[in-house]
């Protein structure tokens, strides 16, 4: 039997037609249509074939973690709610689901008689509508078997007490201007700053469902970049070969990035064990977000970030004060089971890349003095991919009051207003925060890169360093993603290129990120060897370069390298030949030059100084590549 439970303001149904020939009837105890505003725990139930064989220890079970919840979260309104679409194996029939339904909510109304505990009608197409309520316990799932083992994860005091906090914690959102002016943001005027307006709108309201496929999606597949998975869980992509060269050069930059600025580089394994007693504390605010691995009798979990390798590698060190501020770096695959209605192409997925920087410092003025400096990092790759975006920092209000000047100083080379939320109290582990976001298509907004003070985690994973004199302390940690996870910046820099298309001009990406930086179309076979003689020059310049061999005309195989962007097209005739020169066509400046190939090869280097460089990952020759997803 598969349980998620939401905890919701309000909850509604209303029933269509008819799923089975033979769903329950209905009367007045089941409602054909209803509609609460009532804070309400709603349990999706899914009840599969093999339920019928335990029934009673089943629903026994479910009660035991109906109850649980219902206690975690202080709540006595219920729903259940019949979903079949949650079976994972074979779904009961009818007839057995039914029955199994019915018996669980007479028991459950039996031990709780003073609840409210609703069932839905079963058997019927249903229109739904809920509000989760976005709390660390608010969503969670289960799977009930019949065996004896199980993970079970019970909040501890110390969870509940930050949950408690979480509640109760209240924010503001300010708009602050260059100038240090704060207003609230729902009294800001907003003349054309309409990204800056949507991404507030989108904060401020917290709604993060989508409900039609995000715009980069389409040419994420064009570009033959990415590509969905059916073999996978939902929200696991493939990386196709061009984009694999673009995933590639967006890590490597920011392992560059994070070399030259001190970073120790790390790799860690990407499941850990439940029991471990610093990462317990973790898992039991995301009660719903791991994936869980099993080996032989103990389950463990998949990392969703990098954090749990790094922090347990720093409490088995000796660290002296000498060492601070002590920096570790990891590319991290990273897992996290987001809702499926949350789920948006490679904006928001389960599987993916994360470049995860942390930071020990010793002291707040340390500590300010590193976020400070990977701010201006992370600024920095902003621009090296070439996307605009929206800036939040989020902090206490206290904390801002007492650094406030040093807060404007940071935003002034952003040139706009930034987006500031100030809570009344600290609920969560950092103090301070910032985020650069994308803002899509779907007037949705992506997190890239971000930068947090940590206040709490060193004493929970017992990290300590040698001070002066002789005596261990705690140090602050800073959690630092100067790109933001490998995915999403692909997805940002498509986003991009979509308001680029919007605005009439022609989308593209960074020349450094081109899976192909050239694509050479000879004329005719004749000019094949000339051609290949000028992609050898390319290459010894680690420049990518692809030729179309292909039979067809001049005015196609320019079409064919339009549709994948390529940067730099070279025209291979007779005049080119003769003259010893290139026809060039530049995607970026929209123009066509005669130039030598010095002039050429100047030009690239010159647009792709300090970035890094990669290999071609797929056959020079176009006749050689298979299609993936391309249109041809």
């Amino acid at each position: 039997m598969q349980l998620l439970l939401i905890h919701s303001d309000g909850f509604s149904w209303k029933v269509n037609d008819k799923a089975v020939s033979n769903a329950e009837s209905l009367s007045d105890h089941i409602l054909g249509e209803y509609s609460t505003i009532d804070s309400v725990m709603v349990i999706f139930i899914g009840v599969e074939t093999v339920d019928t064989d335990s029934t009673s220890q089943l629903i026994k079970k479910s009660i035991l973690e109906i109850q649980q919840a219902l206690v975690d979260v202080k709540e006595t309104n219920v729903i259940l709610y019949p979903w079949v679409h949650l079976a994972k194996t074979t779904p009961a029939k009818p007839t057995d689901a039914l029955r199994i339904l019915q018996t669980l909510q007479k028991q459950l109304q039996s031990k709780f008689p003073d609840f409210h505990i609703l069932r839905a009608p079963f058997g019927y197409y249903k229109a739904f509508s809920l509000h989760c309520k976005g709390h660390a316990l608010a969503e969670r799932s289960k799977e009930i078997t019949s065996e004896k083992k199980e993970t079970q994860l019970r909040p501890t005091v110390e969870v509940i007490t930050a949950i408690t906090a979480e509640d109760e914690a209240k924010s503001q959102f300010f708009i602050l201007t260059q100038a240090g002016k704060l207003v609230p943001y729902d009294s800001f005027d907003y003349e054309d700053l309409n990204d800056f307006r949507i991404f507030v709108n989108y904060e401020t309201a917290k709604d993060r469902t989508v409900s039609s496929p995000p715009k980069h999606v389409a040419l994420m597949k064009q570009l033959e970049l990415i590509d969905y998975e059916e073999g996978s869980d939902a929200g696991n992509f493939r990386i196709l070969p061009r984009g694999y060269v673009v995933k590639h050069l967006i890590e490597n930059h920011v392992l560059e990035m994070a070399i030259r600025y001190g970073a120790m580089v790390v790799e860690t394994p990407l499941m850990y064990s439940y029991e471990h007693p610093s990462l317990k504390k973790y898992l039991e605010r995301f009660p719903a977000r791991q994936y869980i691995v099993k080996s032989g009798e103990k389950d463990y979990f998949l990392r969703f970030s990098a954090c749990f390798g790094q922090f347990l590698t720093l409490s088995d060190a000796i660290i002296s004060y000498r060492q601070l501020p002590l920096k570790m770096f990891e590319i991290a695959n990273s897992f996290r089971r987001e809702q499926r209605g949350e789920l948006a192409g490679i904006r928001r997925l389960r599987a993916f890349t994360m470049p995860d920087l942390h930071t020990a410092a010793m002291d707040m003025q340390s500590a300010k003095k590193e976020f400070e400096a990977q701010f201006k990092l992370a600024f920095q790759y902003m621009r090296d991919i070439e996307v605009s975006f929206e800036t939040a920092f989020r902090m206490t209000t206290e904390f801002f009051e007492e650094n406030k000047d040093w807060i404007i100083s940071l935003i002034t080379n952003l040139e706009k207003p930034i987006l500031l939320e100030l809570f009344n109290t600290r609920y969560a582990y950092f103090i301070l925060k910032f985020e650069f976001n994308i803002v899509d298509g779907q007037r949705k907004a992506g997190a890239l890169s971000t930068v947090q003070i940590d206040v709490e985690n060193s004493e929970r994973f017992n990290i300590k360093y040698i001070n002066e004199q002789g005596q261990e302390e705690y140090p602050l940690l800073l959690h630092c993603s100067l790109s933001g996870s490998t995915e999403r910046v692909i997805y940002g820099i498509l986003e991009e290129q979509i308001k680029r298309m919007q605005k009439g001009s022609k989308p593209q990406l960074p020349l450094w990120l081109s899976p192909a930086q050239v694509r050479i179309l000879p004329v005719t076979g004749e000019f094949l060897s000339y051609s290949e003689q000028i992609a050898e020059k390319l290459e010894r310049n680690k420049i990518r370069v692809e030729i179309d061999d292909r039979d067809l005309s001049l005015a196609k195989k320019i079409r064919a390298a339009e549709k994948l962007w390529i940067p730099l097209i070279f025209v291979i005739g007779e005049d080119e030949l003769k003259q010893n020169k290139i026809n060039v066509r530049y995607r970026k400046e929209n123009v066509q030059e005669l130039q030598s190939l010095k002039e050429v090869i100047a030009y690239i280097g010159k647009h792709t100084a300090e970035m890094p460089s990669f290999y071609r990952v797929i056959p020079k020759l176009v006749s050689h590549q298979p299609i993936f997803t391309r249109e041809v």
